[in-house]
């Protein structure tokens, strides 16, 4: 399917190109693509900023670079009637958000509020009123996929977009973000959930770098093991048709997850454009911010049940394992050797293709051990936990050997995130909470996992091929 005339295209964060432009390697997971001296001409004026012209051959061409994560769309801005998009808005108690939210938006779009049995229907009622809003109430809380799917069933226009009643959308929405619906490809599109900023404390400060809504400043399209693997319902626009059933209505979380896999598994494109933002409240509470935490990862068992490839507690290559067992083991060299070794692997794959082909090769296989040790920190202080604490509790001096290695990574996974973050907290809190942060999720994924009887998402996992992602 051809990418519209018009539109322009945008390098992926960290594209290489080599042979005067006829080879391209970037993306995520990364792919290379070889090109006819016509085809690298042409994306030499693309990222030069020349619109895609009308020839199908050179749209054809923008299309394997767009789904291959080597670009991303710049569609052009255009005006949207009315009758193109229906707001959706679930909402359950709160009358006070619920009138923030609908204050926040453009006047003219048709607007849904489905009040999802609130205890306080009437002052729900009367706030859809006051902004002109349609209002359906469920006469008991069935929860905000339920909620979400009855707005779908009634809106009648080609698009719905989905906001929740705690968030407050910027003026873009959601305009900006039906520009990319013009792609026949793309099912759905989402802006940037960003902190609301409203309140002050450590886990305020700690959410505006570190929301789970929050997937970052950089556009993706959204897949399994792109840079964005999903995007959260709490704002987002999607192609009405694309969307059959709606959301899993069994998932009282992680139903936004399940339904951009369905989308991506059938072949639809899904898009992430950070330029729209979407405020989001806060919490802030410590008790109610680690329910939170806990409660999103609860999701990962029945996920597993509907993806079962996509949700392991760790994703890791055989070779990749033995590396950083022996490392943890204290035979460090073993895991410089497997690096340098995969550095001369990658070599050889762009050798006389990229310029520089060494100095990337080895940049990107000891970034790929970096992700590798962040992944398994991650793992130890969340569901591997339990494993990690009996292990360190060993006898003799092995246990304590081995309890300075766990340490060290993990030490190491929080210094890592804290050069991404420049957070504006020190260095002990963020730690503390990095760390709890992580607990919550090792708690999540117990929890899940003993009350559906199924603890395969405790086990590491092989990626899967390139063609199965």
């Amino acid at each position: 399917m051809p990418v519209p005339a018009g539109w322009r295209l945008r390098p992926s964060r960290g594209l290489r190109r080599g042979s005067g432009g006829e080879v391209v390697l970037g993306g995520s997971p990364p792919r290379l693509l070889t090109l006819a001296p016509r085809g690298a001409a042409l994306v030499d004026g693309w990222l030069a900023g020349r619109p895609v012209d009308g020839e199908v051959a050179e749209r054809m061409l923008a299309r394997r670079l767009l789904d291959a994560g080597l670009a991303h769309p710049d569609p052009p801005r255009r005006s949207h009637p009315a009758g193109e998009v229906t707001i959706v808005v679930p909402v359950h108690g709160r009358a006070d958000l619920l009138a923030r939210c609908l204050g926040a938006l453009a006047p003219g779009w048709p607007t849904i509020v489905v009040d999802d049995g609130s205890p306080d229907g009437g002052g729900i009622a009367a706030v859809a009123e006051r902004f002109a809003a349609r209002y359906v109430r469920h006469p008991e809380n069935r929860g905000a996929s339920a909620a979400r799917n009855t707005g779908l069933e009634l809106a009648e226009t080609p698009f719905v977009a989905f906001l929740d009643s705690d968030c407050i959308p910027s003026g873009g929405f959601p305009g900006e973000l039906l520009d990319h619906l013009a792609d026949p490809a793309v099912a759905l599109v989402a802006p940037r959930i960003v902190s609301s900023g409203e309140h002050a404390g450590r886990i305020a400060a700690y959410e505006r770098y570190r929301s789970p809504l929050d997937m970052g400043p950089q556009p993706s399209l959204v897949r399994p093991f792109s840079w964005v693997w999903y995007v959260p319902s709490a704002a987002m626009v999607a192609r009405r048709d694309a969307l059959g059933r709606g959301f899993d209505e069994e998932l009282d979380l992680g139903e936004d997850v399940d339904l951009v896999w369905r989308l991506h598994d059938a072949g639809w494109q899904v898009r992430y454009d950070p330029r729209t933002h979407v405020a989001h409240q806060d919490r802030v509470e410590r008790g109610a911010w680690y329910r939170r935490r806990v409660a999103y990862n609860e999701s990962v068992a029945p996920l597993l049940v509907r993806h079962p490839e996509r949700l392991p507690a760790l994703f890791v290559s055989p070779p990749a394992a033995l590396a950083w067992g022996a490392a943890l083991a204290g035979a460090l060299p073993v895991l410089a050797g497997f690096t340098a070794l995969r550095a001369v692997r990658l070599h050889r794959s762009v050798a006389g293709r990229l310029p520089g082909a060494a100095g990337w090769a080895v940049r990107a296989s000891a970034q790929a051990t970096v992700q590798e040790g962040r992944d398994l920190g991650r793992a130890l202080a969340g569901p591997w936990a339990p494993f990690a604490i009996a292990a360190v509790v060993g006898p003799g001096g092995r246990g304590r050997g081995l309890a300075r290695r766990v340490g060290g990574l993990l030490a190491a996974l929080v210094v890592a995130d804290w050069l991404d973050d420049r957070p504006s907290l020190d260095p002990l809190t963020y730690a503390a909470l990095r760390l709890a942060d992580e607990s919550a999720r090792g708690l999540g994924i117990w929890i899940a996992c003993a009350r559906a009887r199924d603890f395969r998402a405790l086990l590491p996992r092989r990626p899967p091929p390139v063609s199965r992602r």
